[in-house]
């Protein structure tokens, strides 16, 4: 039997925490009750309980300190916080610490219970002091839980022509589900203001989602199913048709329960992407499609809505000839190698797109996606190489992105590192066959070179090399030659007794009046002059 603590500094919380939970039920007593964070972190050292429900405000110790200190204590008790107050920072550290949940007060005897209830089985799992009866249980759950899964990633994911198309009975067979006909329907929730990293938000968002939403359909629906896809969470809904308003009022429940959770975590919205109801199974994939479409929409329509209806997707832009004009400016921009001129470019593609008038959030994206495939195509074509995850990058970034705005903000961002990096890597490139080239010139000064014999060693012919070489030193090749030649004379005029004509020959100069002409113009002074300047 679990042992259970409950601290928190009202009494009339602790007493209400006592009657609302059927302790025996759930193979659980209390051990003990702490009105401060001092007393109850004394009572978890001396009754080692399994379970604490914590108040997060409290004297002494507040719940976080509580939870760490616990922790630093190394005993294994699981946490559940209780909060009157909505403070994010709180919130936030409590996901991170991995307490069992986060309730907000007024709390609820279903949703503390089934708290409870994963709690005891979780335990029971590790200390594998489950019933035979229980272990059985558990692993056919565990198998129809797989299965019911791979079914839904099916519908989401294959192609339509290897669609699924078995019968409602085949499906209950194979995958477990309890289907019957009458009206099937997929609704999207979309979660915004989270960052990619941040997993167990997605986590707690997870199970907050799974625990409402099986509150508001049980006794409304045949059957449901939830699927996880980063910040989205697709239901698959089976019902009769005498329930349709029904399911929408207590989708619109789900909305206003998840709202809650913005108090918990910062910058969190969240909208509901309301699809079609269709009658056949096997037009499942519309529902689906109409589903992300409308959550979708919330770049435009904004989020924290639930979205339904249809929408129109013309996508006319692509072929516009605004849009022609864009890539036309594009490609030339990315030609010029001149990272400001793509990015006014780009920044006048967000303009463009933000100006015009109804525009679908999906052909926000679809433009976007254009936009990176046009990217992609004029850098293969040129040969320039850049990150080969770049399109998967940008698609999993941007569904973190919660309006039109951010999203063309995001395209700019995405195109302009990789672009830069490209360049830079580019240049780079480019410069190999100058550097190759500069030292061999550097090398083989004192020898008669010749432009042909360093183009050979570049690579290129010597009428590309020698506009290349121009471009990337600013001089060209016997400008180049002559200033390397010319910093060995001054050199050896300085640092050794050798007479003008045994310099001339040592930096590779056949003819001493033609040596001294160029030394002379090269430092100003003649060699003899300068010699006696700087010896």
């Amino acid at each position: 039997m679990l042992k259970v603590l409950i601290a928190d500094d009202e009494e009339k919380i602790c007493q209400l925490i006592e009657k609302l939970i059927d302790w025996q039920a759930l193979d659980m007593k209390l051990s003990g009750v702490a009105n401060n964070g001092i007393e109850a972190l004394e009572k978890i050292e001396a009754l080692s309980p399994d379970v604490v429900i914590t108040d997060i405000r409290m004297p002494g110790y507040d719940g976080l300190d509580l939870v760490k200190k616990t922790r630093e204590l190394n005993v294994g008790v699981e946490f559940v916080i209780i909060s009157g107050y909505r403070h994010f920072e709180y919130a936030q550290t409590a996901i991170k610490y991995g307490v069992s949940d986060y309730l907000l007060k007024p709390i609820k005897k279903q949703e503390l219970t089934e708290t409870l209830e994963k709690i005891r089985v979780r335990y029971n799992e590790k200390s594998e002091q489950l019933t035979y009866e229980e272990r059985v249980r558990l692993a056919r759950k565990s198998d129809a839980e797989r299965l019911r899964t791979i079914w839904f990633s099916n519908v989401l994911y294959r192609d339509r022509s290897e669609q699924d198309c078995s019968s409602l009975e085949e499906i209950n067979k194979q995958y477990y589900y309890q289907l019957k006909q009458g009206c099937f329907q997929i609704v999207c929730v979309k979660f915004d203001g989270i960052s990619m990293p941040d997993e167990k938000n997605l986590e707690f968002l997870t199970e907050k989602t799974t625990q409402i939403a099986d509150q508001m359909l049980k006794g409304h629906v045949f059957d449901w199913e939830l699927y996880v896809e980063n910040s989205h969470i697709y239901l698959f809904l089976n019902y009769g048709e005498e329930n349709r308003k029904l399911i929408r009022r207590q989708c619109k429940n789900i909305l206003n329960e998840l709202a809650v959770l913005e108090s918990i975590l910062e910058g969190l919205r969240v909208t509901i992407g309301f699809g079609t109801t269709v009658w056949n199974i096997g037009q499942l994939r519309s529902s689906l499609k109409s589903a992300r479409y409308l959550v979708e929409q919330r770049l435009v329509a904004g989020n924290g809505k639930l979205l339904e209806g249809e929408l129109r997707s013309s996508f006319h832009l692509a072929s516009s000839q605004w849009f022609t004009q864009f890539n036309q400016n594009m490609n030339t921009a990315l030609e010029s190698l001149d990272r400001q001129q793509v990015g006014d470019c780009l920044m006048k593609l967000k303009d463009g797109l933000l100006e015009q008038p109804d525009m679908t959030g999906h052909e926000i994206l679809q433009m976007c996606r254009e936009v990176c495939n046009l990217y992609l195509f004029f850098m293969k074509n040129h040969k320039i190489p850049i990150e080969q995850n770049f399109m998967e990058r940008f698609n999993q970034g941007v569904e973190f992105c919660s309006s039109a705005r951010e999203v063309l903000r995001y395209l700019i961002k995405e195109i302009s590192a990789s672009y830069d990096k490209a360049v830079a890597g580019k240049m780079q490139e480019n410069n190999r066959p100058i550097r190759l080239a500069k030292k061999y010139i550097r090398d083989h000064y004192r020898e008669a070179i010749t432009l042909e014999t360093v183009s050979e060693v570049a690579g290129f012919n010597p009428t590309y090399f020698s506009s290349l070489f121009k471009k990337e030193t600013g001089k060209n090749f016997l400008e180049f030659l002559s200033e390397v030649r010319m910093e060995q004379a001054k050199g050896l005029l300085k640092e050794t007794n050798l007479s003008v004509a045994s310099i001339c020959e040592e930096v590779g100069y056949s003819d001493v009046k033609y040596f001294t002409k160029n030394f002379t113009k090269f430092s100003g002074l003649k060699p003899n002059e300068y010699r006696k300047l700087y010896s």
